[in-house]
């Protein structure tokens, strides 16, 4: 497998600005809006991509999916559906005619219903919840004309759509840690799937899958999760929820990581969800 092209180690958490670009490394890009196969080159230039890494990261195999735009060619919004109404990422992203789309934050697996802030078209529909207060310390907040990945979860916040998650990786350029020798932690320490929301220093938007769980993917740290983030180039970066949830589509490719309920290594274990944040075309 390829290996990156940078370093690991304390001067990449300090600079936080890769060269080559990320995309350079990508084994595949294509275009957002068509599925067209992209160069690296024009892939920078394109107002919406997305992608696939296979590398060697951390001493173990990685799979990584994204997809990156700009805010300003398409719009970002806060799905919701709750208990009945919950369902897969990418059926949830069809029925509201997204062009992409990454699962949202944690919820109860029971009552299929959001265990953090969740405010959806003016509306809070979730409320954050003691379990998750340990690992909920941001949000990305959506408005009409624009959106923030910020940290702290903000109850009061004044915005059109919300959602809480975390913890937050990057904020404003501040790299942020978490221990993770925890006794018994099985979250911030143990290797898992991921996802995560962020932007990066040209304002792009990234949605970014970290698959797991796998002997082809061995998942991620949160502190490992920080790195890739810096490696992007990320300036803001949020974590969402993981694990079995962990799943990134885009209209014209499909269901692009490996989620991992199914025990299998494809693209057919989506888990049901009560949120997702989409991508639509325009704003």
């Amino acid at each position: 497998m390829k290996k990156l092209w940078i370093l690991l180690g304390a001067a990449l958490l300090c600079a936080c600005q890769p060269e080559p670009h990320f995309l350079d490394g990508a084994d595949n890009l294509y275009n957002l809006e068509n599925g067209a196969v992209l160069t690296a080159r024009k892939a920078r230039k394109a107002p919406g991509v997305y992608g696939q890494l296979h590398t060697d990261l951390f001493g173990q195999p990685q799979a990584i999916s994204f997809v990156r735009v700009r805010p300003e060619a398409y719009g970002i919004d806060i799905l919701c559906g709750e208990g009945e109404q919950a369902d897969s990422t990418s059926a949830m992203c069809l029925r509201y005619g997204a062009i992409a789309g990454i699962n949202g934050s944690y919820f109860n697996m029971g009552a299929l219903t959001p265990q953090t802030f969740i405010k959806d078209d003016g509306a809070q529909v979730g409320s954050p919840a003691n379990q998750e207060s340990f690992r909920t310390n941001g949000a990305i907040y959506v408005q009409q004309d624009g959106y923030s990945i910020d940290a702290g979860e903000d109850t009061t916040a004044v915005c059109w759509e919300a959602m809480g998650s975390g913890p937050i990786l990057i904020d404003e350029g501040e790299i942020r840690s978490y221990p993770e020798d925890k006794p018994n932690d099985n979250f911030y320490g143990v290797r898992h799937p991921r996802s995560l929301v962020g932007t990066d220093k040209e304002g792009y938007l990234w949605l970014v899958v970290v698959d797991g769980r796998n002997d082809k993917a061995a998942g991620m740290t949160i502190g490992e999760l920080t790195v890739l983030a810096c490696l992007i180039g990320l300036t803001d970066a949020l974590n969402l929820d993981g694990g079995g949830s962990s799943t990134l589509w885009t209209l014209p490719g499909g269901v692009l990581n490996h989620p991992c309920d199914n025990g299998r290594f494809d693209a057919y274990g989506q888990r049901r969800v009560p949120n997702v944040l989409a991508l639509k075309k325009g704003n």
